[in-house]
């Protein structure tokens, strides 16, 4: 009994994480688009692209976040690689507090992931 309560616990912080997750990126996405909408045209389509990126991310992280919930291994397969692609496209551009921030919440979630793998058969 203690056992599945403490895999519950690991699952519904998870999924907690992940919506964080989401919210954060989200408020980056909604961030480069008012920085567009104030007048940066040399940036318009890259602003554009980044915010479109960044909401997309904040729907992966939103999508694999409800499908913990199912406890099927198909979106346990897909968090971790969520996971591992924004863990590897954390270090490919300026890396900043917000990165720090991201992938601490990232390699966090791996951690629960991991521990508790066998709830996902």
């Amino acid at each position: 009994m203690l056992e599945r309560i403490r895999s519950l616990s690991l699952l519904r912080t998870a999924q907690a994480l992940f919506y964080l997750n989401a919210l954060i990126w989200l408020v980056f996405g909604a961030i480069s688009l008012v920085r567009m909408a104030n007048g940066d045209t040399n940036q318009t389509i890259n602003l554009m692209i980044v915010a479109v990126l960044m909401f997309a991310n904040a729907a992966a992280m939103l999508g694999s976040g409800l499908g913990l919930g199912t406890r099927r291994r198909i979106f346990y397969t897909l968090a971790l690689g969520v996971l591992a692609a924004n863990i590897l496209l954390t270090f490919t551009d300026q890396f900043g507090t917000f990165d720090l921030l991201t992938l601490l919440i990232d390699l966090a979630i791996v951690a629960m992931l991991i521990a508790d793998r066998q709830r996902y058969s």
